[in-house]
């Protein structure tokens, strides 16, 4: 066998491979190195470009390209020439992705496109059946791939039809900061079909278009996969079922064609309606998840060909999840909680006791998730479960779907329910720092995918272009639509006017609480009273508010009392158990009546609940689970309140075809 040769990347002794570091039982770490050297093949094909790889531990990288996969073993011919055999399962997380599309790209295909699967839905609803200890473990962080980053610039798209609209605008990154573009077509009764538009933001330019088979509504693309999520759909069939069908696409601005190569249908759960906004994410090279119905998310196996698992939502308003940026968490908001789901197995991890909430966004890291819940915003580290949890009050979102996003580390862009706005918020602070202002597209435009429109500090948006080119329709005083659909701007928010204001807050908001302020307290008196008291001293001190019990703002620690719960007795007759204390915790601050800043804990009950043997119903409430009254205690408020409900922040921009049109308030 030829002497091996050294790449510059990896250090002596472990030349000519990769090492594989893994961990036994006995806690012994066995250090194993191969290398196959073979006589460069000339004629062997390319099938991935010369990049970088690296082990699964990240420490060890080599630069070559991929020329061949066989069984579980890999071929990469390195810059000298020579080829490296290695095992699959020892590449870091993102090379096996790449692998794995190229390997399905490789396969064989029939003819045209698939034919529609019926795939097993066997499985059934697991998170109101699997709850998590009360100490939940902490997570690991989930970050999104940084490579998915864009420039700012603006790309004008052109209208084929006028029942043309913009689906979906998706930020995939790459060096050319490139944005997939899902045109969606209207036309009453034959709709024609959906069409990719490929734009490079560094180019501003229009690299590619493809039209689907199809009037497809557009859920999701993975870049790395190069991987299309679609869904079509009739509200009603003759039987009078809803009825849908997902299918995969091998899609690249590369590639001549965008080629379907998997579809099977969606039922809906237990005959729900479907829902309005449809809404599906690539979990990863084999699993998808799916919004089957109003109140139901199913997640696929696409390779066995049936559901793993089925998340349910209680009846009600119907908030969307959010999926961490690397796809292993999935938060499902409820009308009860907010569960944290393995995203691979539907396994609920955490449970976060926090009904009525509208809205859930994990931060970059994939390590927070902001939750909007009654007009206040929460911050829960997943990484600390038990620390505190910062809450702000936030006016203007939806009670019922309330879109936000990560800008950074320390800010949040929450949507407004007042029009098509959205509000920049200091998530450190609490408080409204700018407004963002943006037009529809066309009617009936939504920011349901203001999540997916925020990527790495760029925010990413459709904007409806001049009237310029439309020319008046004869009789009628309109204008026929344009040659231009839309403009497609990404700009860096928050800009440096923006930034140097969030920097100042709480400078020019009025401020209604702050350090030195005369507070008064009011505490329920009950079981739990001292240390509510307790609690109250901690706020205090924290925020150097002065305690004074004539004051006309309060800090109010409250127990609410009541309710009933839904019980099976011992011959399997459902009853109901009345009067279950407590149910609710709550701590705010009023002044004057309004509420500046607002958090309570509902108690998290089960849904079936049995009677044990020989237990009578007042057995089964001491059992019950009461709300933690340490949630409380790890509250921390920000020391300066402001009355929001009378700022959106210092100013305002407008998010125009032509870029960002920033205006400081007088």
């Amino acid at each position: 066998m030829p002497k091996p040769s050294c790449p510059p990347a990896i250090s002596l002794g472990l030349c000519g491979g990769f090492v594989a570091i893994r961990a036994v039982v006995r806690t012994v770490v066995v250090l194993a190195l191969w290398c196959l050297i073979a006589s460069p093949a000339e004629a062997q094909r390319v099938l991935v470009p010369e990049r970088e790889w690296s082990d699964a531990t990240g420490m060890f990288k080599v630069q070559a390209s991929l020329v061949g996969i066989e069984g579980e073993s890999v071929t990469l011919r390195q810059t000298d020439g020579s080829d490296l055999v290695i095992e699959f399962s020892q590449l870091a997380p993102l090379d096996q992705l790449i692998i794995r599309r190229t390997r399905r790209r490789l396969a064989p295909r029939g003819e045209g496109p698939p034919q529609v699967e019926a795939f097993d839905t066997a499985a059934r609803a697991t998170n109101h059946t699997n709850f998590p200890p009360l100490a939940p473990e902490p997570l690991v962080a989930d970050p999104a791939d940084a490579g998915r980053g864009i420039v700012a610039g603006r790309v004008v798209i052109t209208r084929r039809d006028p029942f043309d609209r913009v689906g979906r605008v998706i930020p995939l990154g790459g060096a050319g900061g490139v944005v997939l573009v899902g045109i969606e077509n209207s036309t009453p009764g034959r709709p024609l079909p959906t069409r990719l538009v490929w734009v490079s933001m560094k180019s501003q330019t229009v690299i590619a278009e493809h039209d689907l088979s199809g009037p497809e509504i557009i859920l999701d693309y993975h870049p790395i996969l190069e991987r299309l999520l679609t869904v079509s759909r009739e509200k009603v069939t003759a039987e009078g079922a809803a009825k849908q069908v997902l299918a995969l696409w091998d899609a690249a601005p590369s590639r001549k064609a965008a080629t379907a190569w998997s579809a099977w249908r969606a039922p809906c759960g237990d005959g729900q309606p479907l829902a309005r906004h449809p809404w599906g994410r690539i979990v990863n090279d084999a699993l998808v998840v799916h919004q089957s119905s109003r109140e139901e998310f199913s997640c696929w196996d696409i390779d066995a060909k049936r559901a793993i698992y089925r998340l349910a939502q209680d009846p009600g308003h119907s908030p969307m999840p959010s999926l961490s940026g690397g796809g292993r968490y999935l938060a499902l908001p409820d009308t009860r909680r907010v569960q944290v789901c393995d995203a691979a197995t539907g396994t609920v991890l955490v449970s976060l006791p926090v009904g009525a909430t509208s809205g859930v966004s994990f931060d970059p890291d994939g390590r927070r998730l902001a939750l909007i819940q009654e007009g206040n915003a929460q911050i829960h580290d997943l990484a600390d479960p038990t620390g505190p949890i910062p809450v702000f009050r936030v006016h203007g979102a939806s009670a019922q779907r309330t879109a936000l996003a990560w800008v950074g580390e320390e800010q949040l862009l929450i949507q407004s329910a007042r029009g098509l706005a959205a509000v920049l918020w200091s998530a450190a602070k609490g408080l409204p720092a700018w407004r963002y202002e943006w037009q529809p597209v066309q009617s009936g435009d939504t920011v349901d995918d203001l999540a997916v429109r925020v990527v790495h500090g760029m925010l990413l948006y459709a904007a409806p272009p001049d009237d310029e080119g439309g020319e008046a329709e004869a009789g009628e005083g309109k204008k026929k639509p344009g040659t231009t659909l839309a403009v497609i701007v990404a700009a860096k928010i928050p800009e440096p006017a923006v930034a140097k204001v969030a920097a100042e807050l709480p400078a020019g908001l009025p401020a209604l609480v702050e350090p030195g302020t005369v507070v008064a307290t009011k505490v329920d008196s009950g079981a739990d009273h001292d240390r509510e008291i307790a609690t109250v001293a901690k706020t205090f001190e924290r925020t150097k508010w002065v305690y004074d019990a004539t004051s006309p703002a309060q800090v109010e620690v409250s127990t609410t009392a009541g309710g009933t719960v839904t019980y099976t007795d011992a011959e399997k007759r459902e009853r109901q158990l009345k009067q279950v204390t407590p149910t609710t915790r709550q701590i705010r601050v009023v002044v004057h009546g309004v509420a500046l800043v607002a958090a309570k804990l509902s108690t998290d009950i089960p849904d079936k609940l049995v009677l044990r043997a020989g237990e009578t119903d007042k057995d089964l409430a001491t059992r019950l689970p009461t709300p933690d009254l340490g949630w409380i205690e790890r509250i921390v408020f920000p020391p300066t309140l402001v009355d929001v409900t009378e700022a959106d922040g210092l100013g305002s921009t407008a998010c125009t075809a032509e870029g960002l049109a920033t205006k400081r308030a007088k």
